[in-house]
């Protein structure tokens, strides 16, 4: 991962307070995430062996959903504001992960004009499309968390909201 830095110069000593705890939350949800997809193909391995239908729900699926959101809401709560956990989260997982970009090849870059709001984009390739995130961060009781998460496709200038 390449991070670049794109605040005036008063901003930039905050750049790892921001980005560190970001990259944390990313990372976590990523192993989260890639845990979840696994155990979700052994309950699937399983259920083929136990000789239950494809179309029916694998014994065990049920919990592993209340665990991941358990889970995820636990982990989100540490990193989002009140707004963004407002949105809700998806309990969806797969491969690649959503946010896996960022053990990987992507380009981060932070953009601050205030001192208690920053940005920072994802610019990344999955699937063959050039995509971007936008976490807008904002600083809470002396800590930065996401306010509100935006994705987009490169070459575009709009952004949609989206929750985790």
């Amino acid at each position: 991962m390449e991070l670049v830095c794109k605040a005036s110069a008063k901003y930039v000593p905050l750049m790892n307070d921001v980005c560190e705890p970001l990259f944390e939350l990313l990372r976590q949800q990523s192993a989260l995430e890639k845990e979840m997809f696994e155990r979700d193909k052994q309950l699937d391995i399983e259920k083929e062996k136990a000789g239950i239908p494809s179309y029916q729900t694998a014994p065990g699926w049920n919990e592993l959903m209340a665990e991941y959101k358990e889970r995820l809401r636990a982990l989100l709560e540490k990193y989002c504001t009140e707004n963004q956990l407002s949105r809700g989260f998806s309990i969806s997982y797969g491969e690649p992960q959503t946010f896996g970009y960022v053990n990987g090849d992507c380009l981060a870059e932070f953009k601050m004009r205030n001192a208690d709001k920053a940005n920072v984009e994802f610019h990344y390739e999955m699937g063959g499309l050039k995509r971007k995130h936008k976490f807008m961060m904002r600083l809470v009781d002396g800590k930065w968390l996401i306010d509100e998460l935006y994705y987009g496709f490169e070459g575009k200038s709009n952004w949609h909201i989206r929750n985790f």
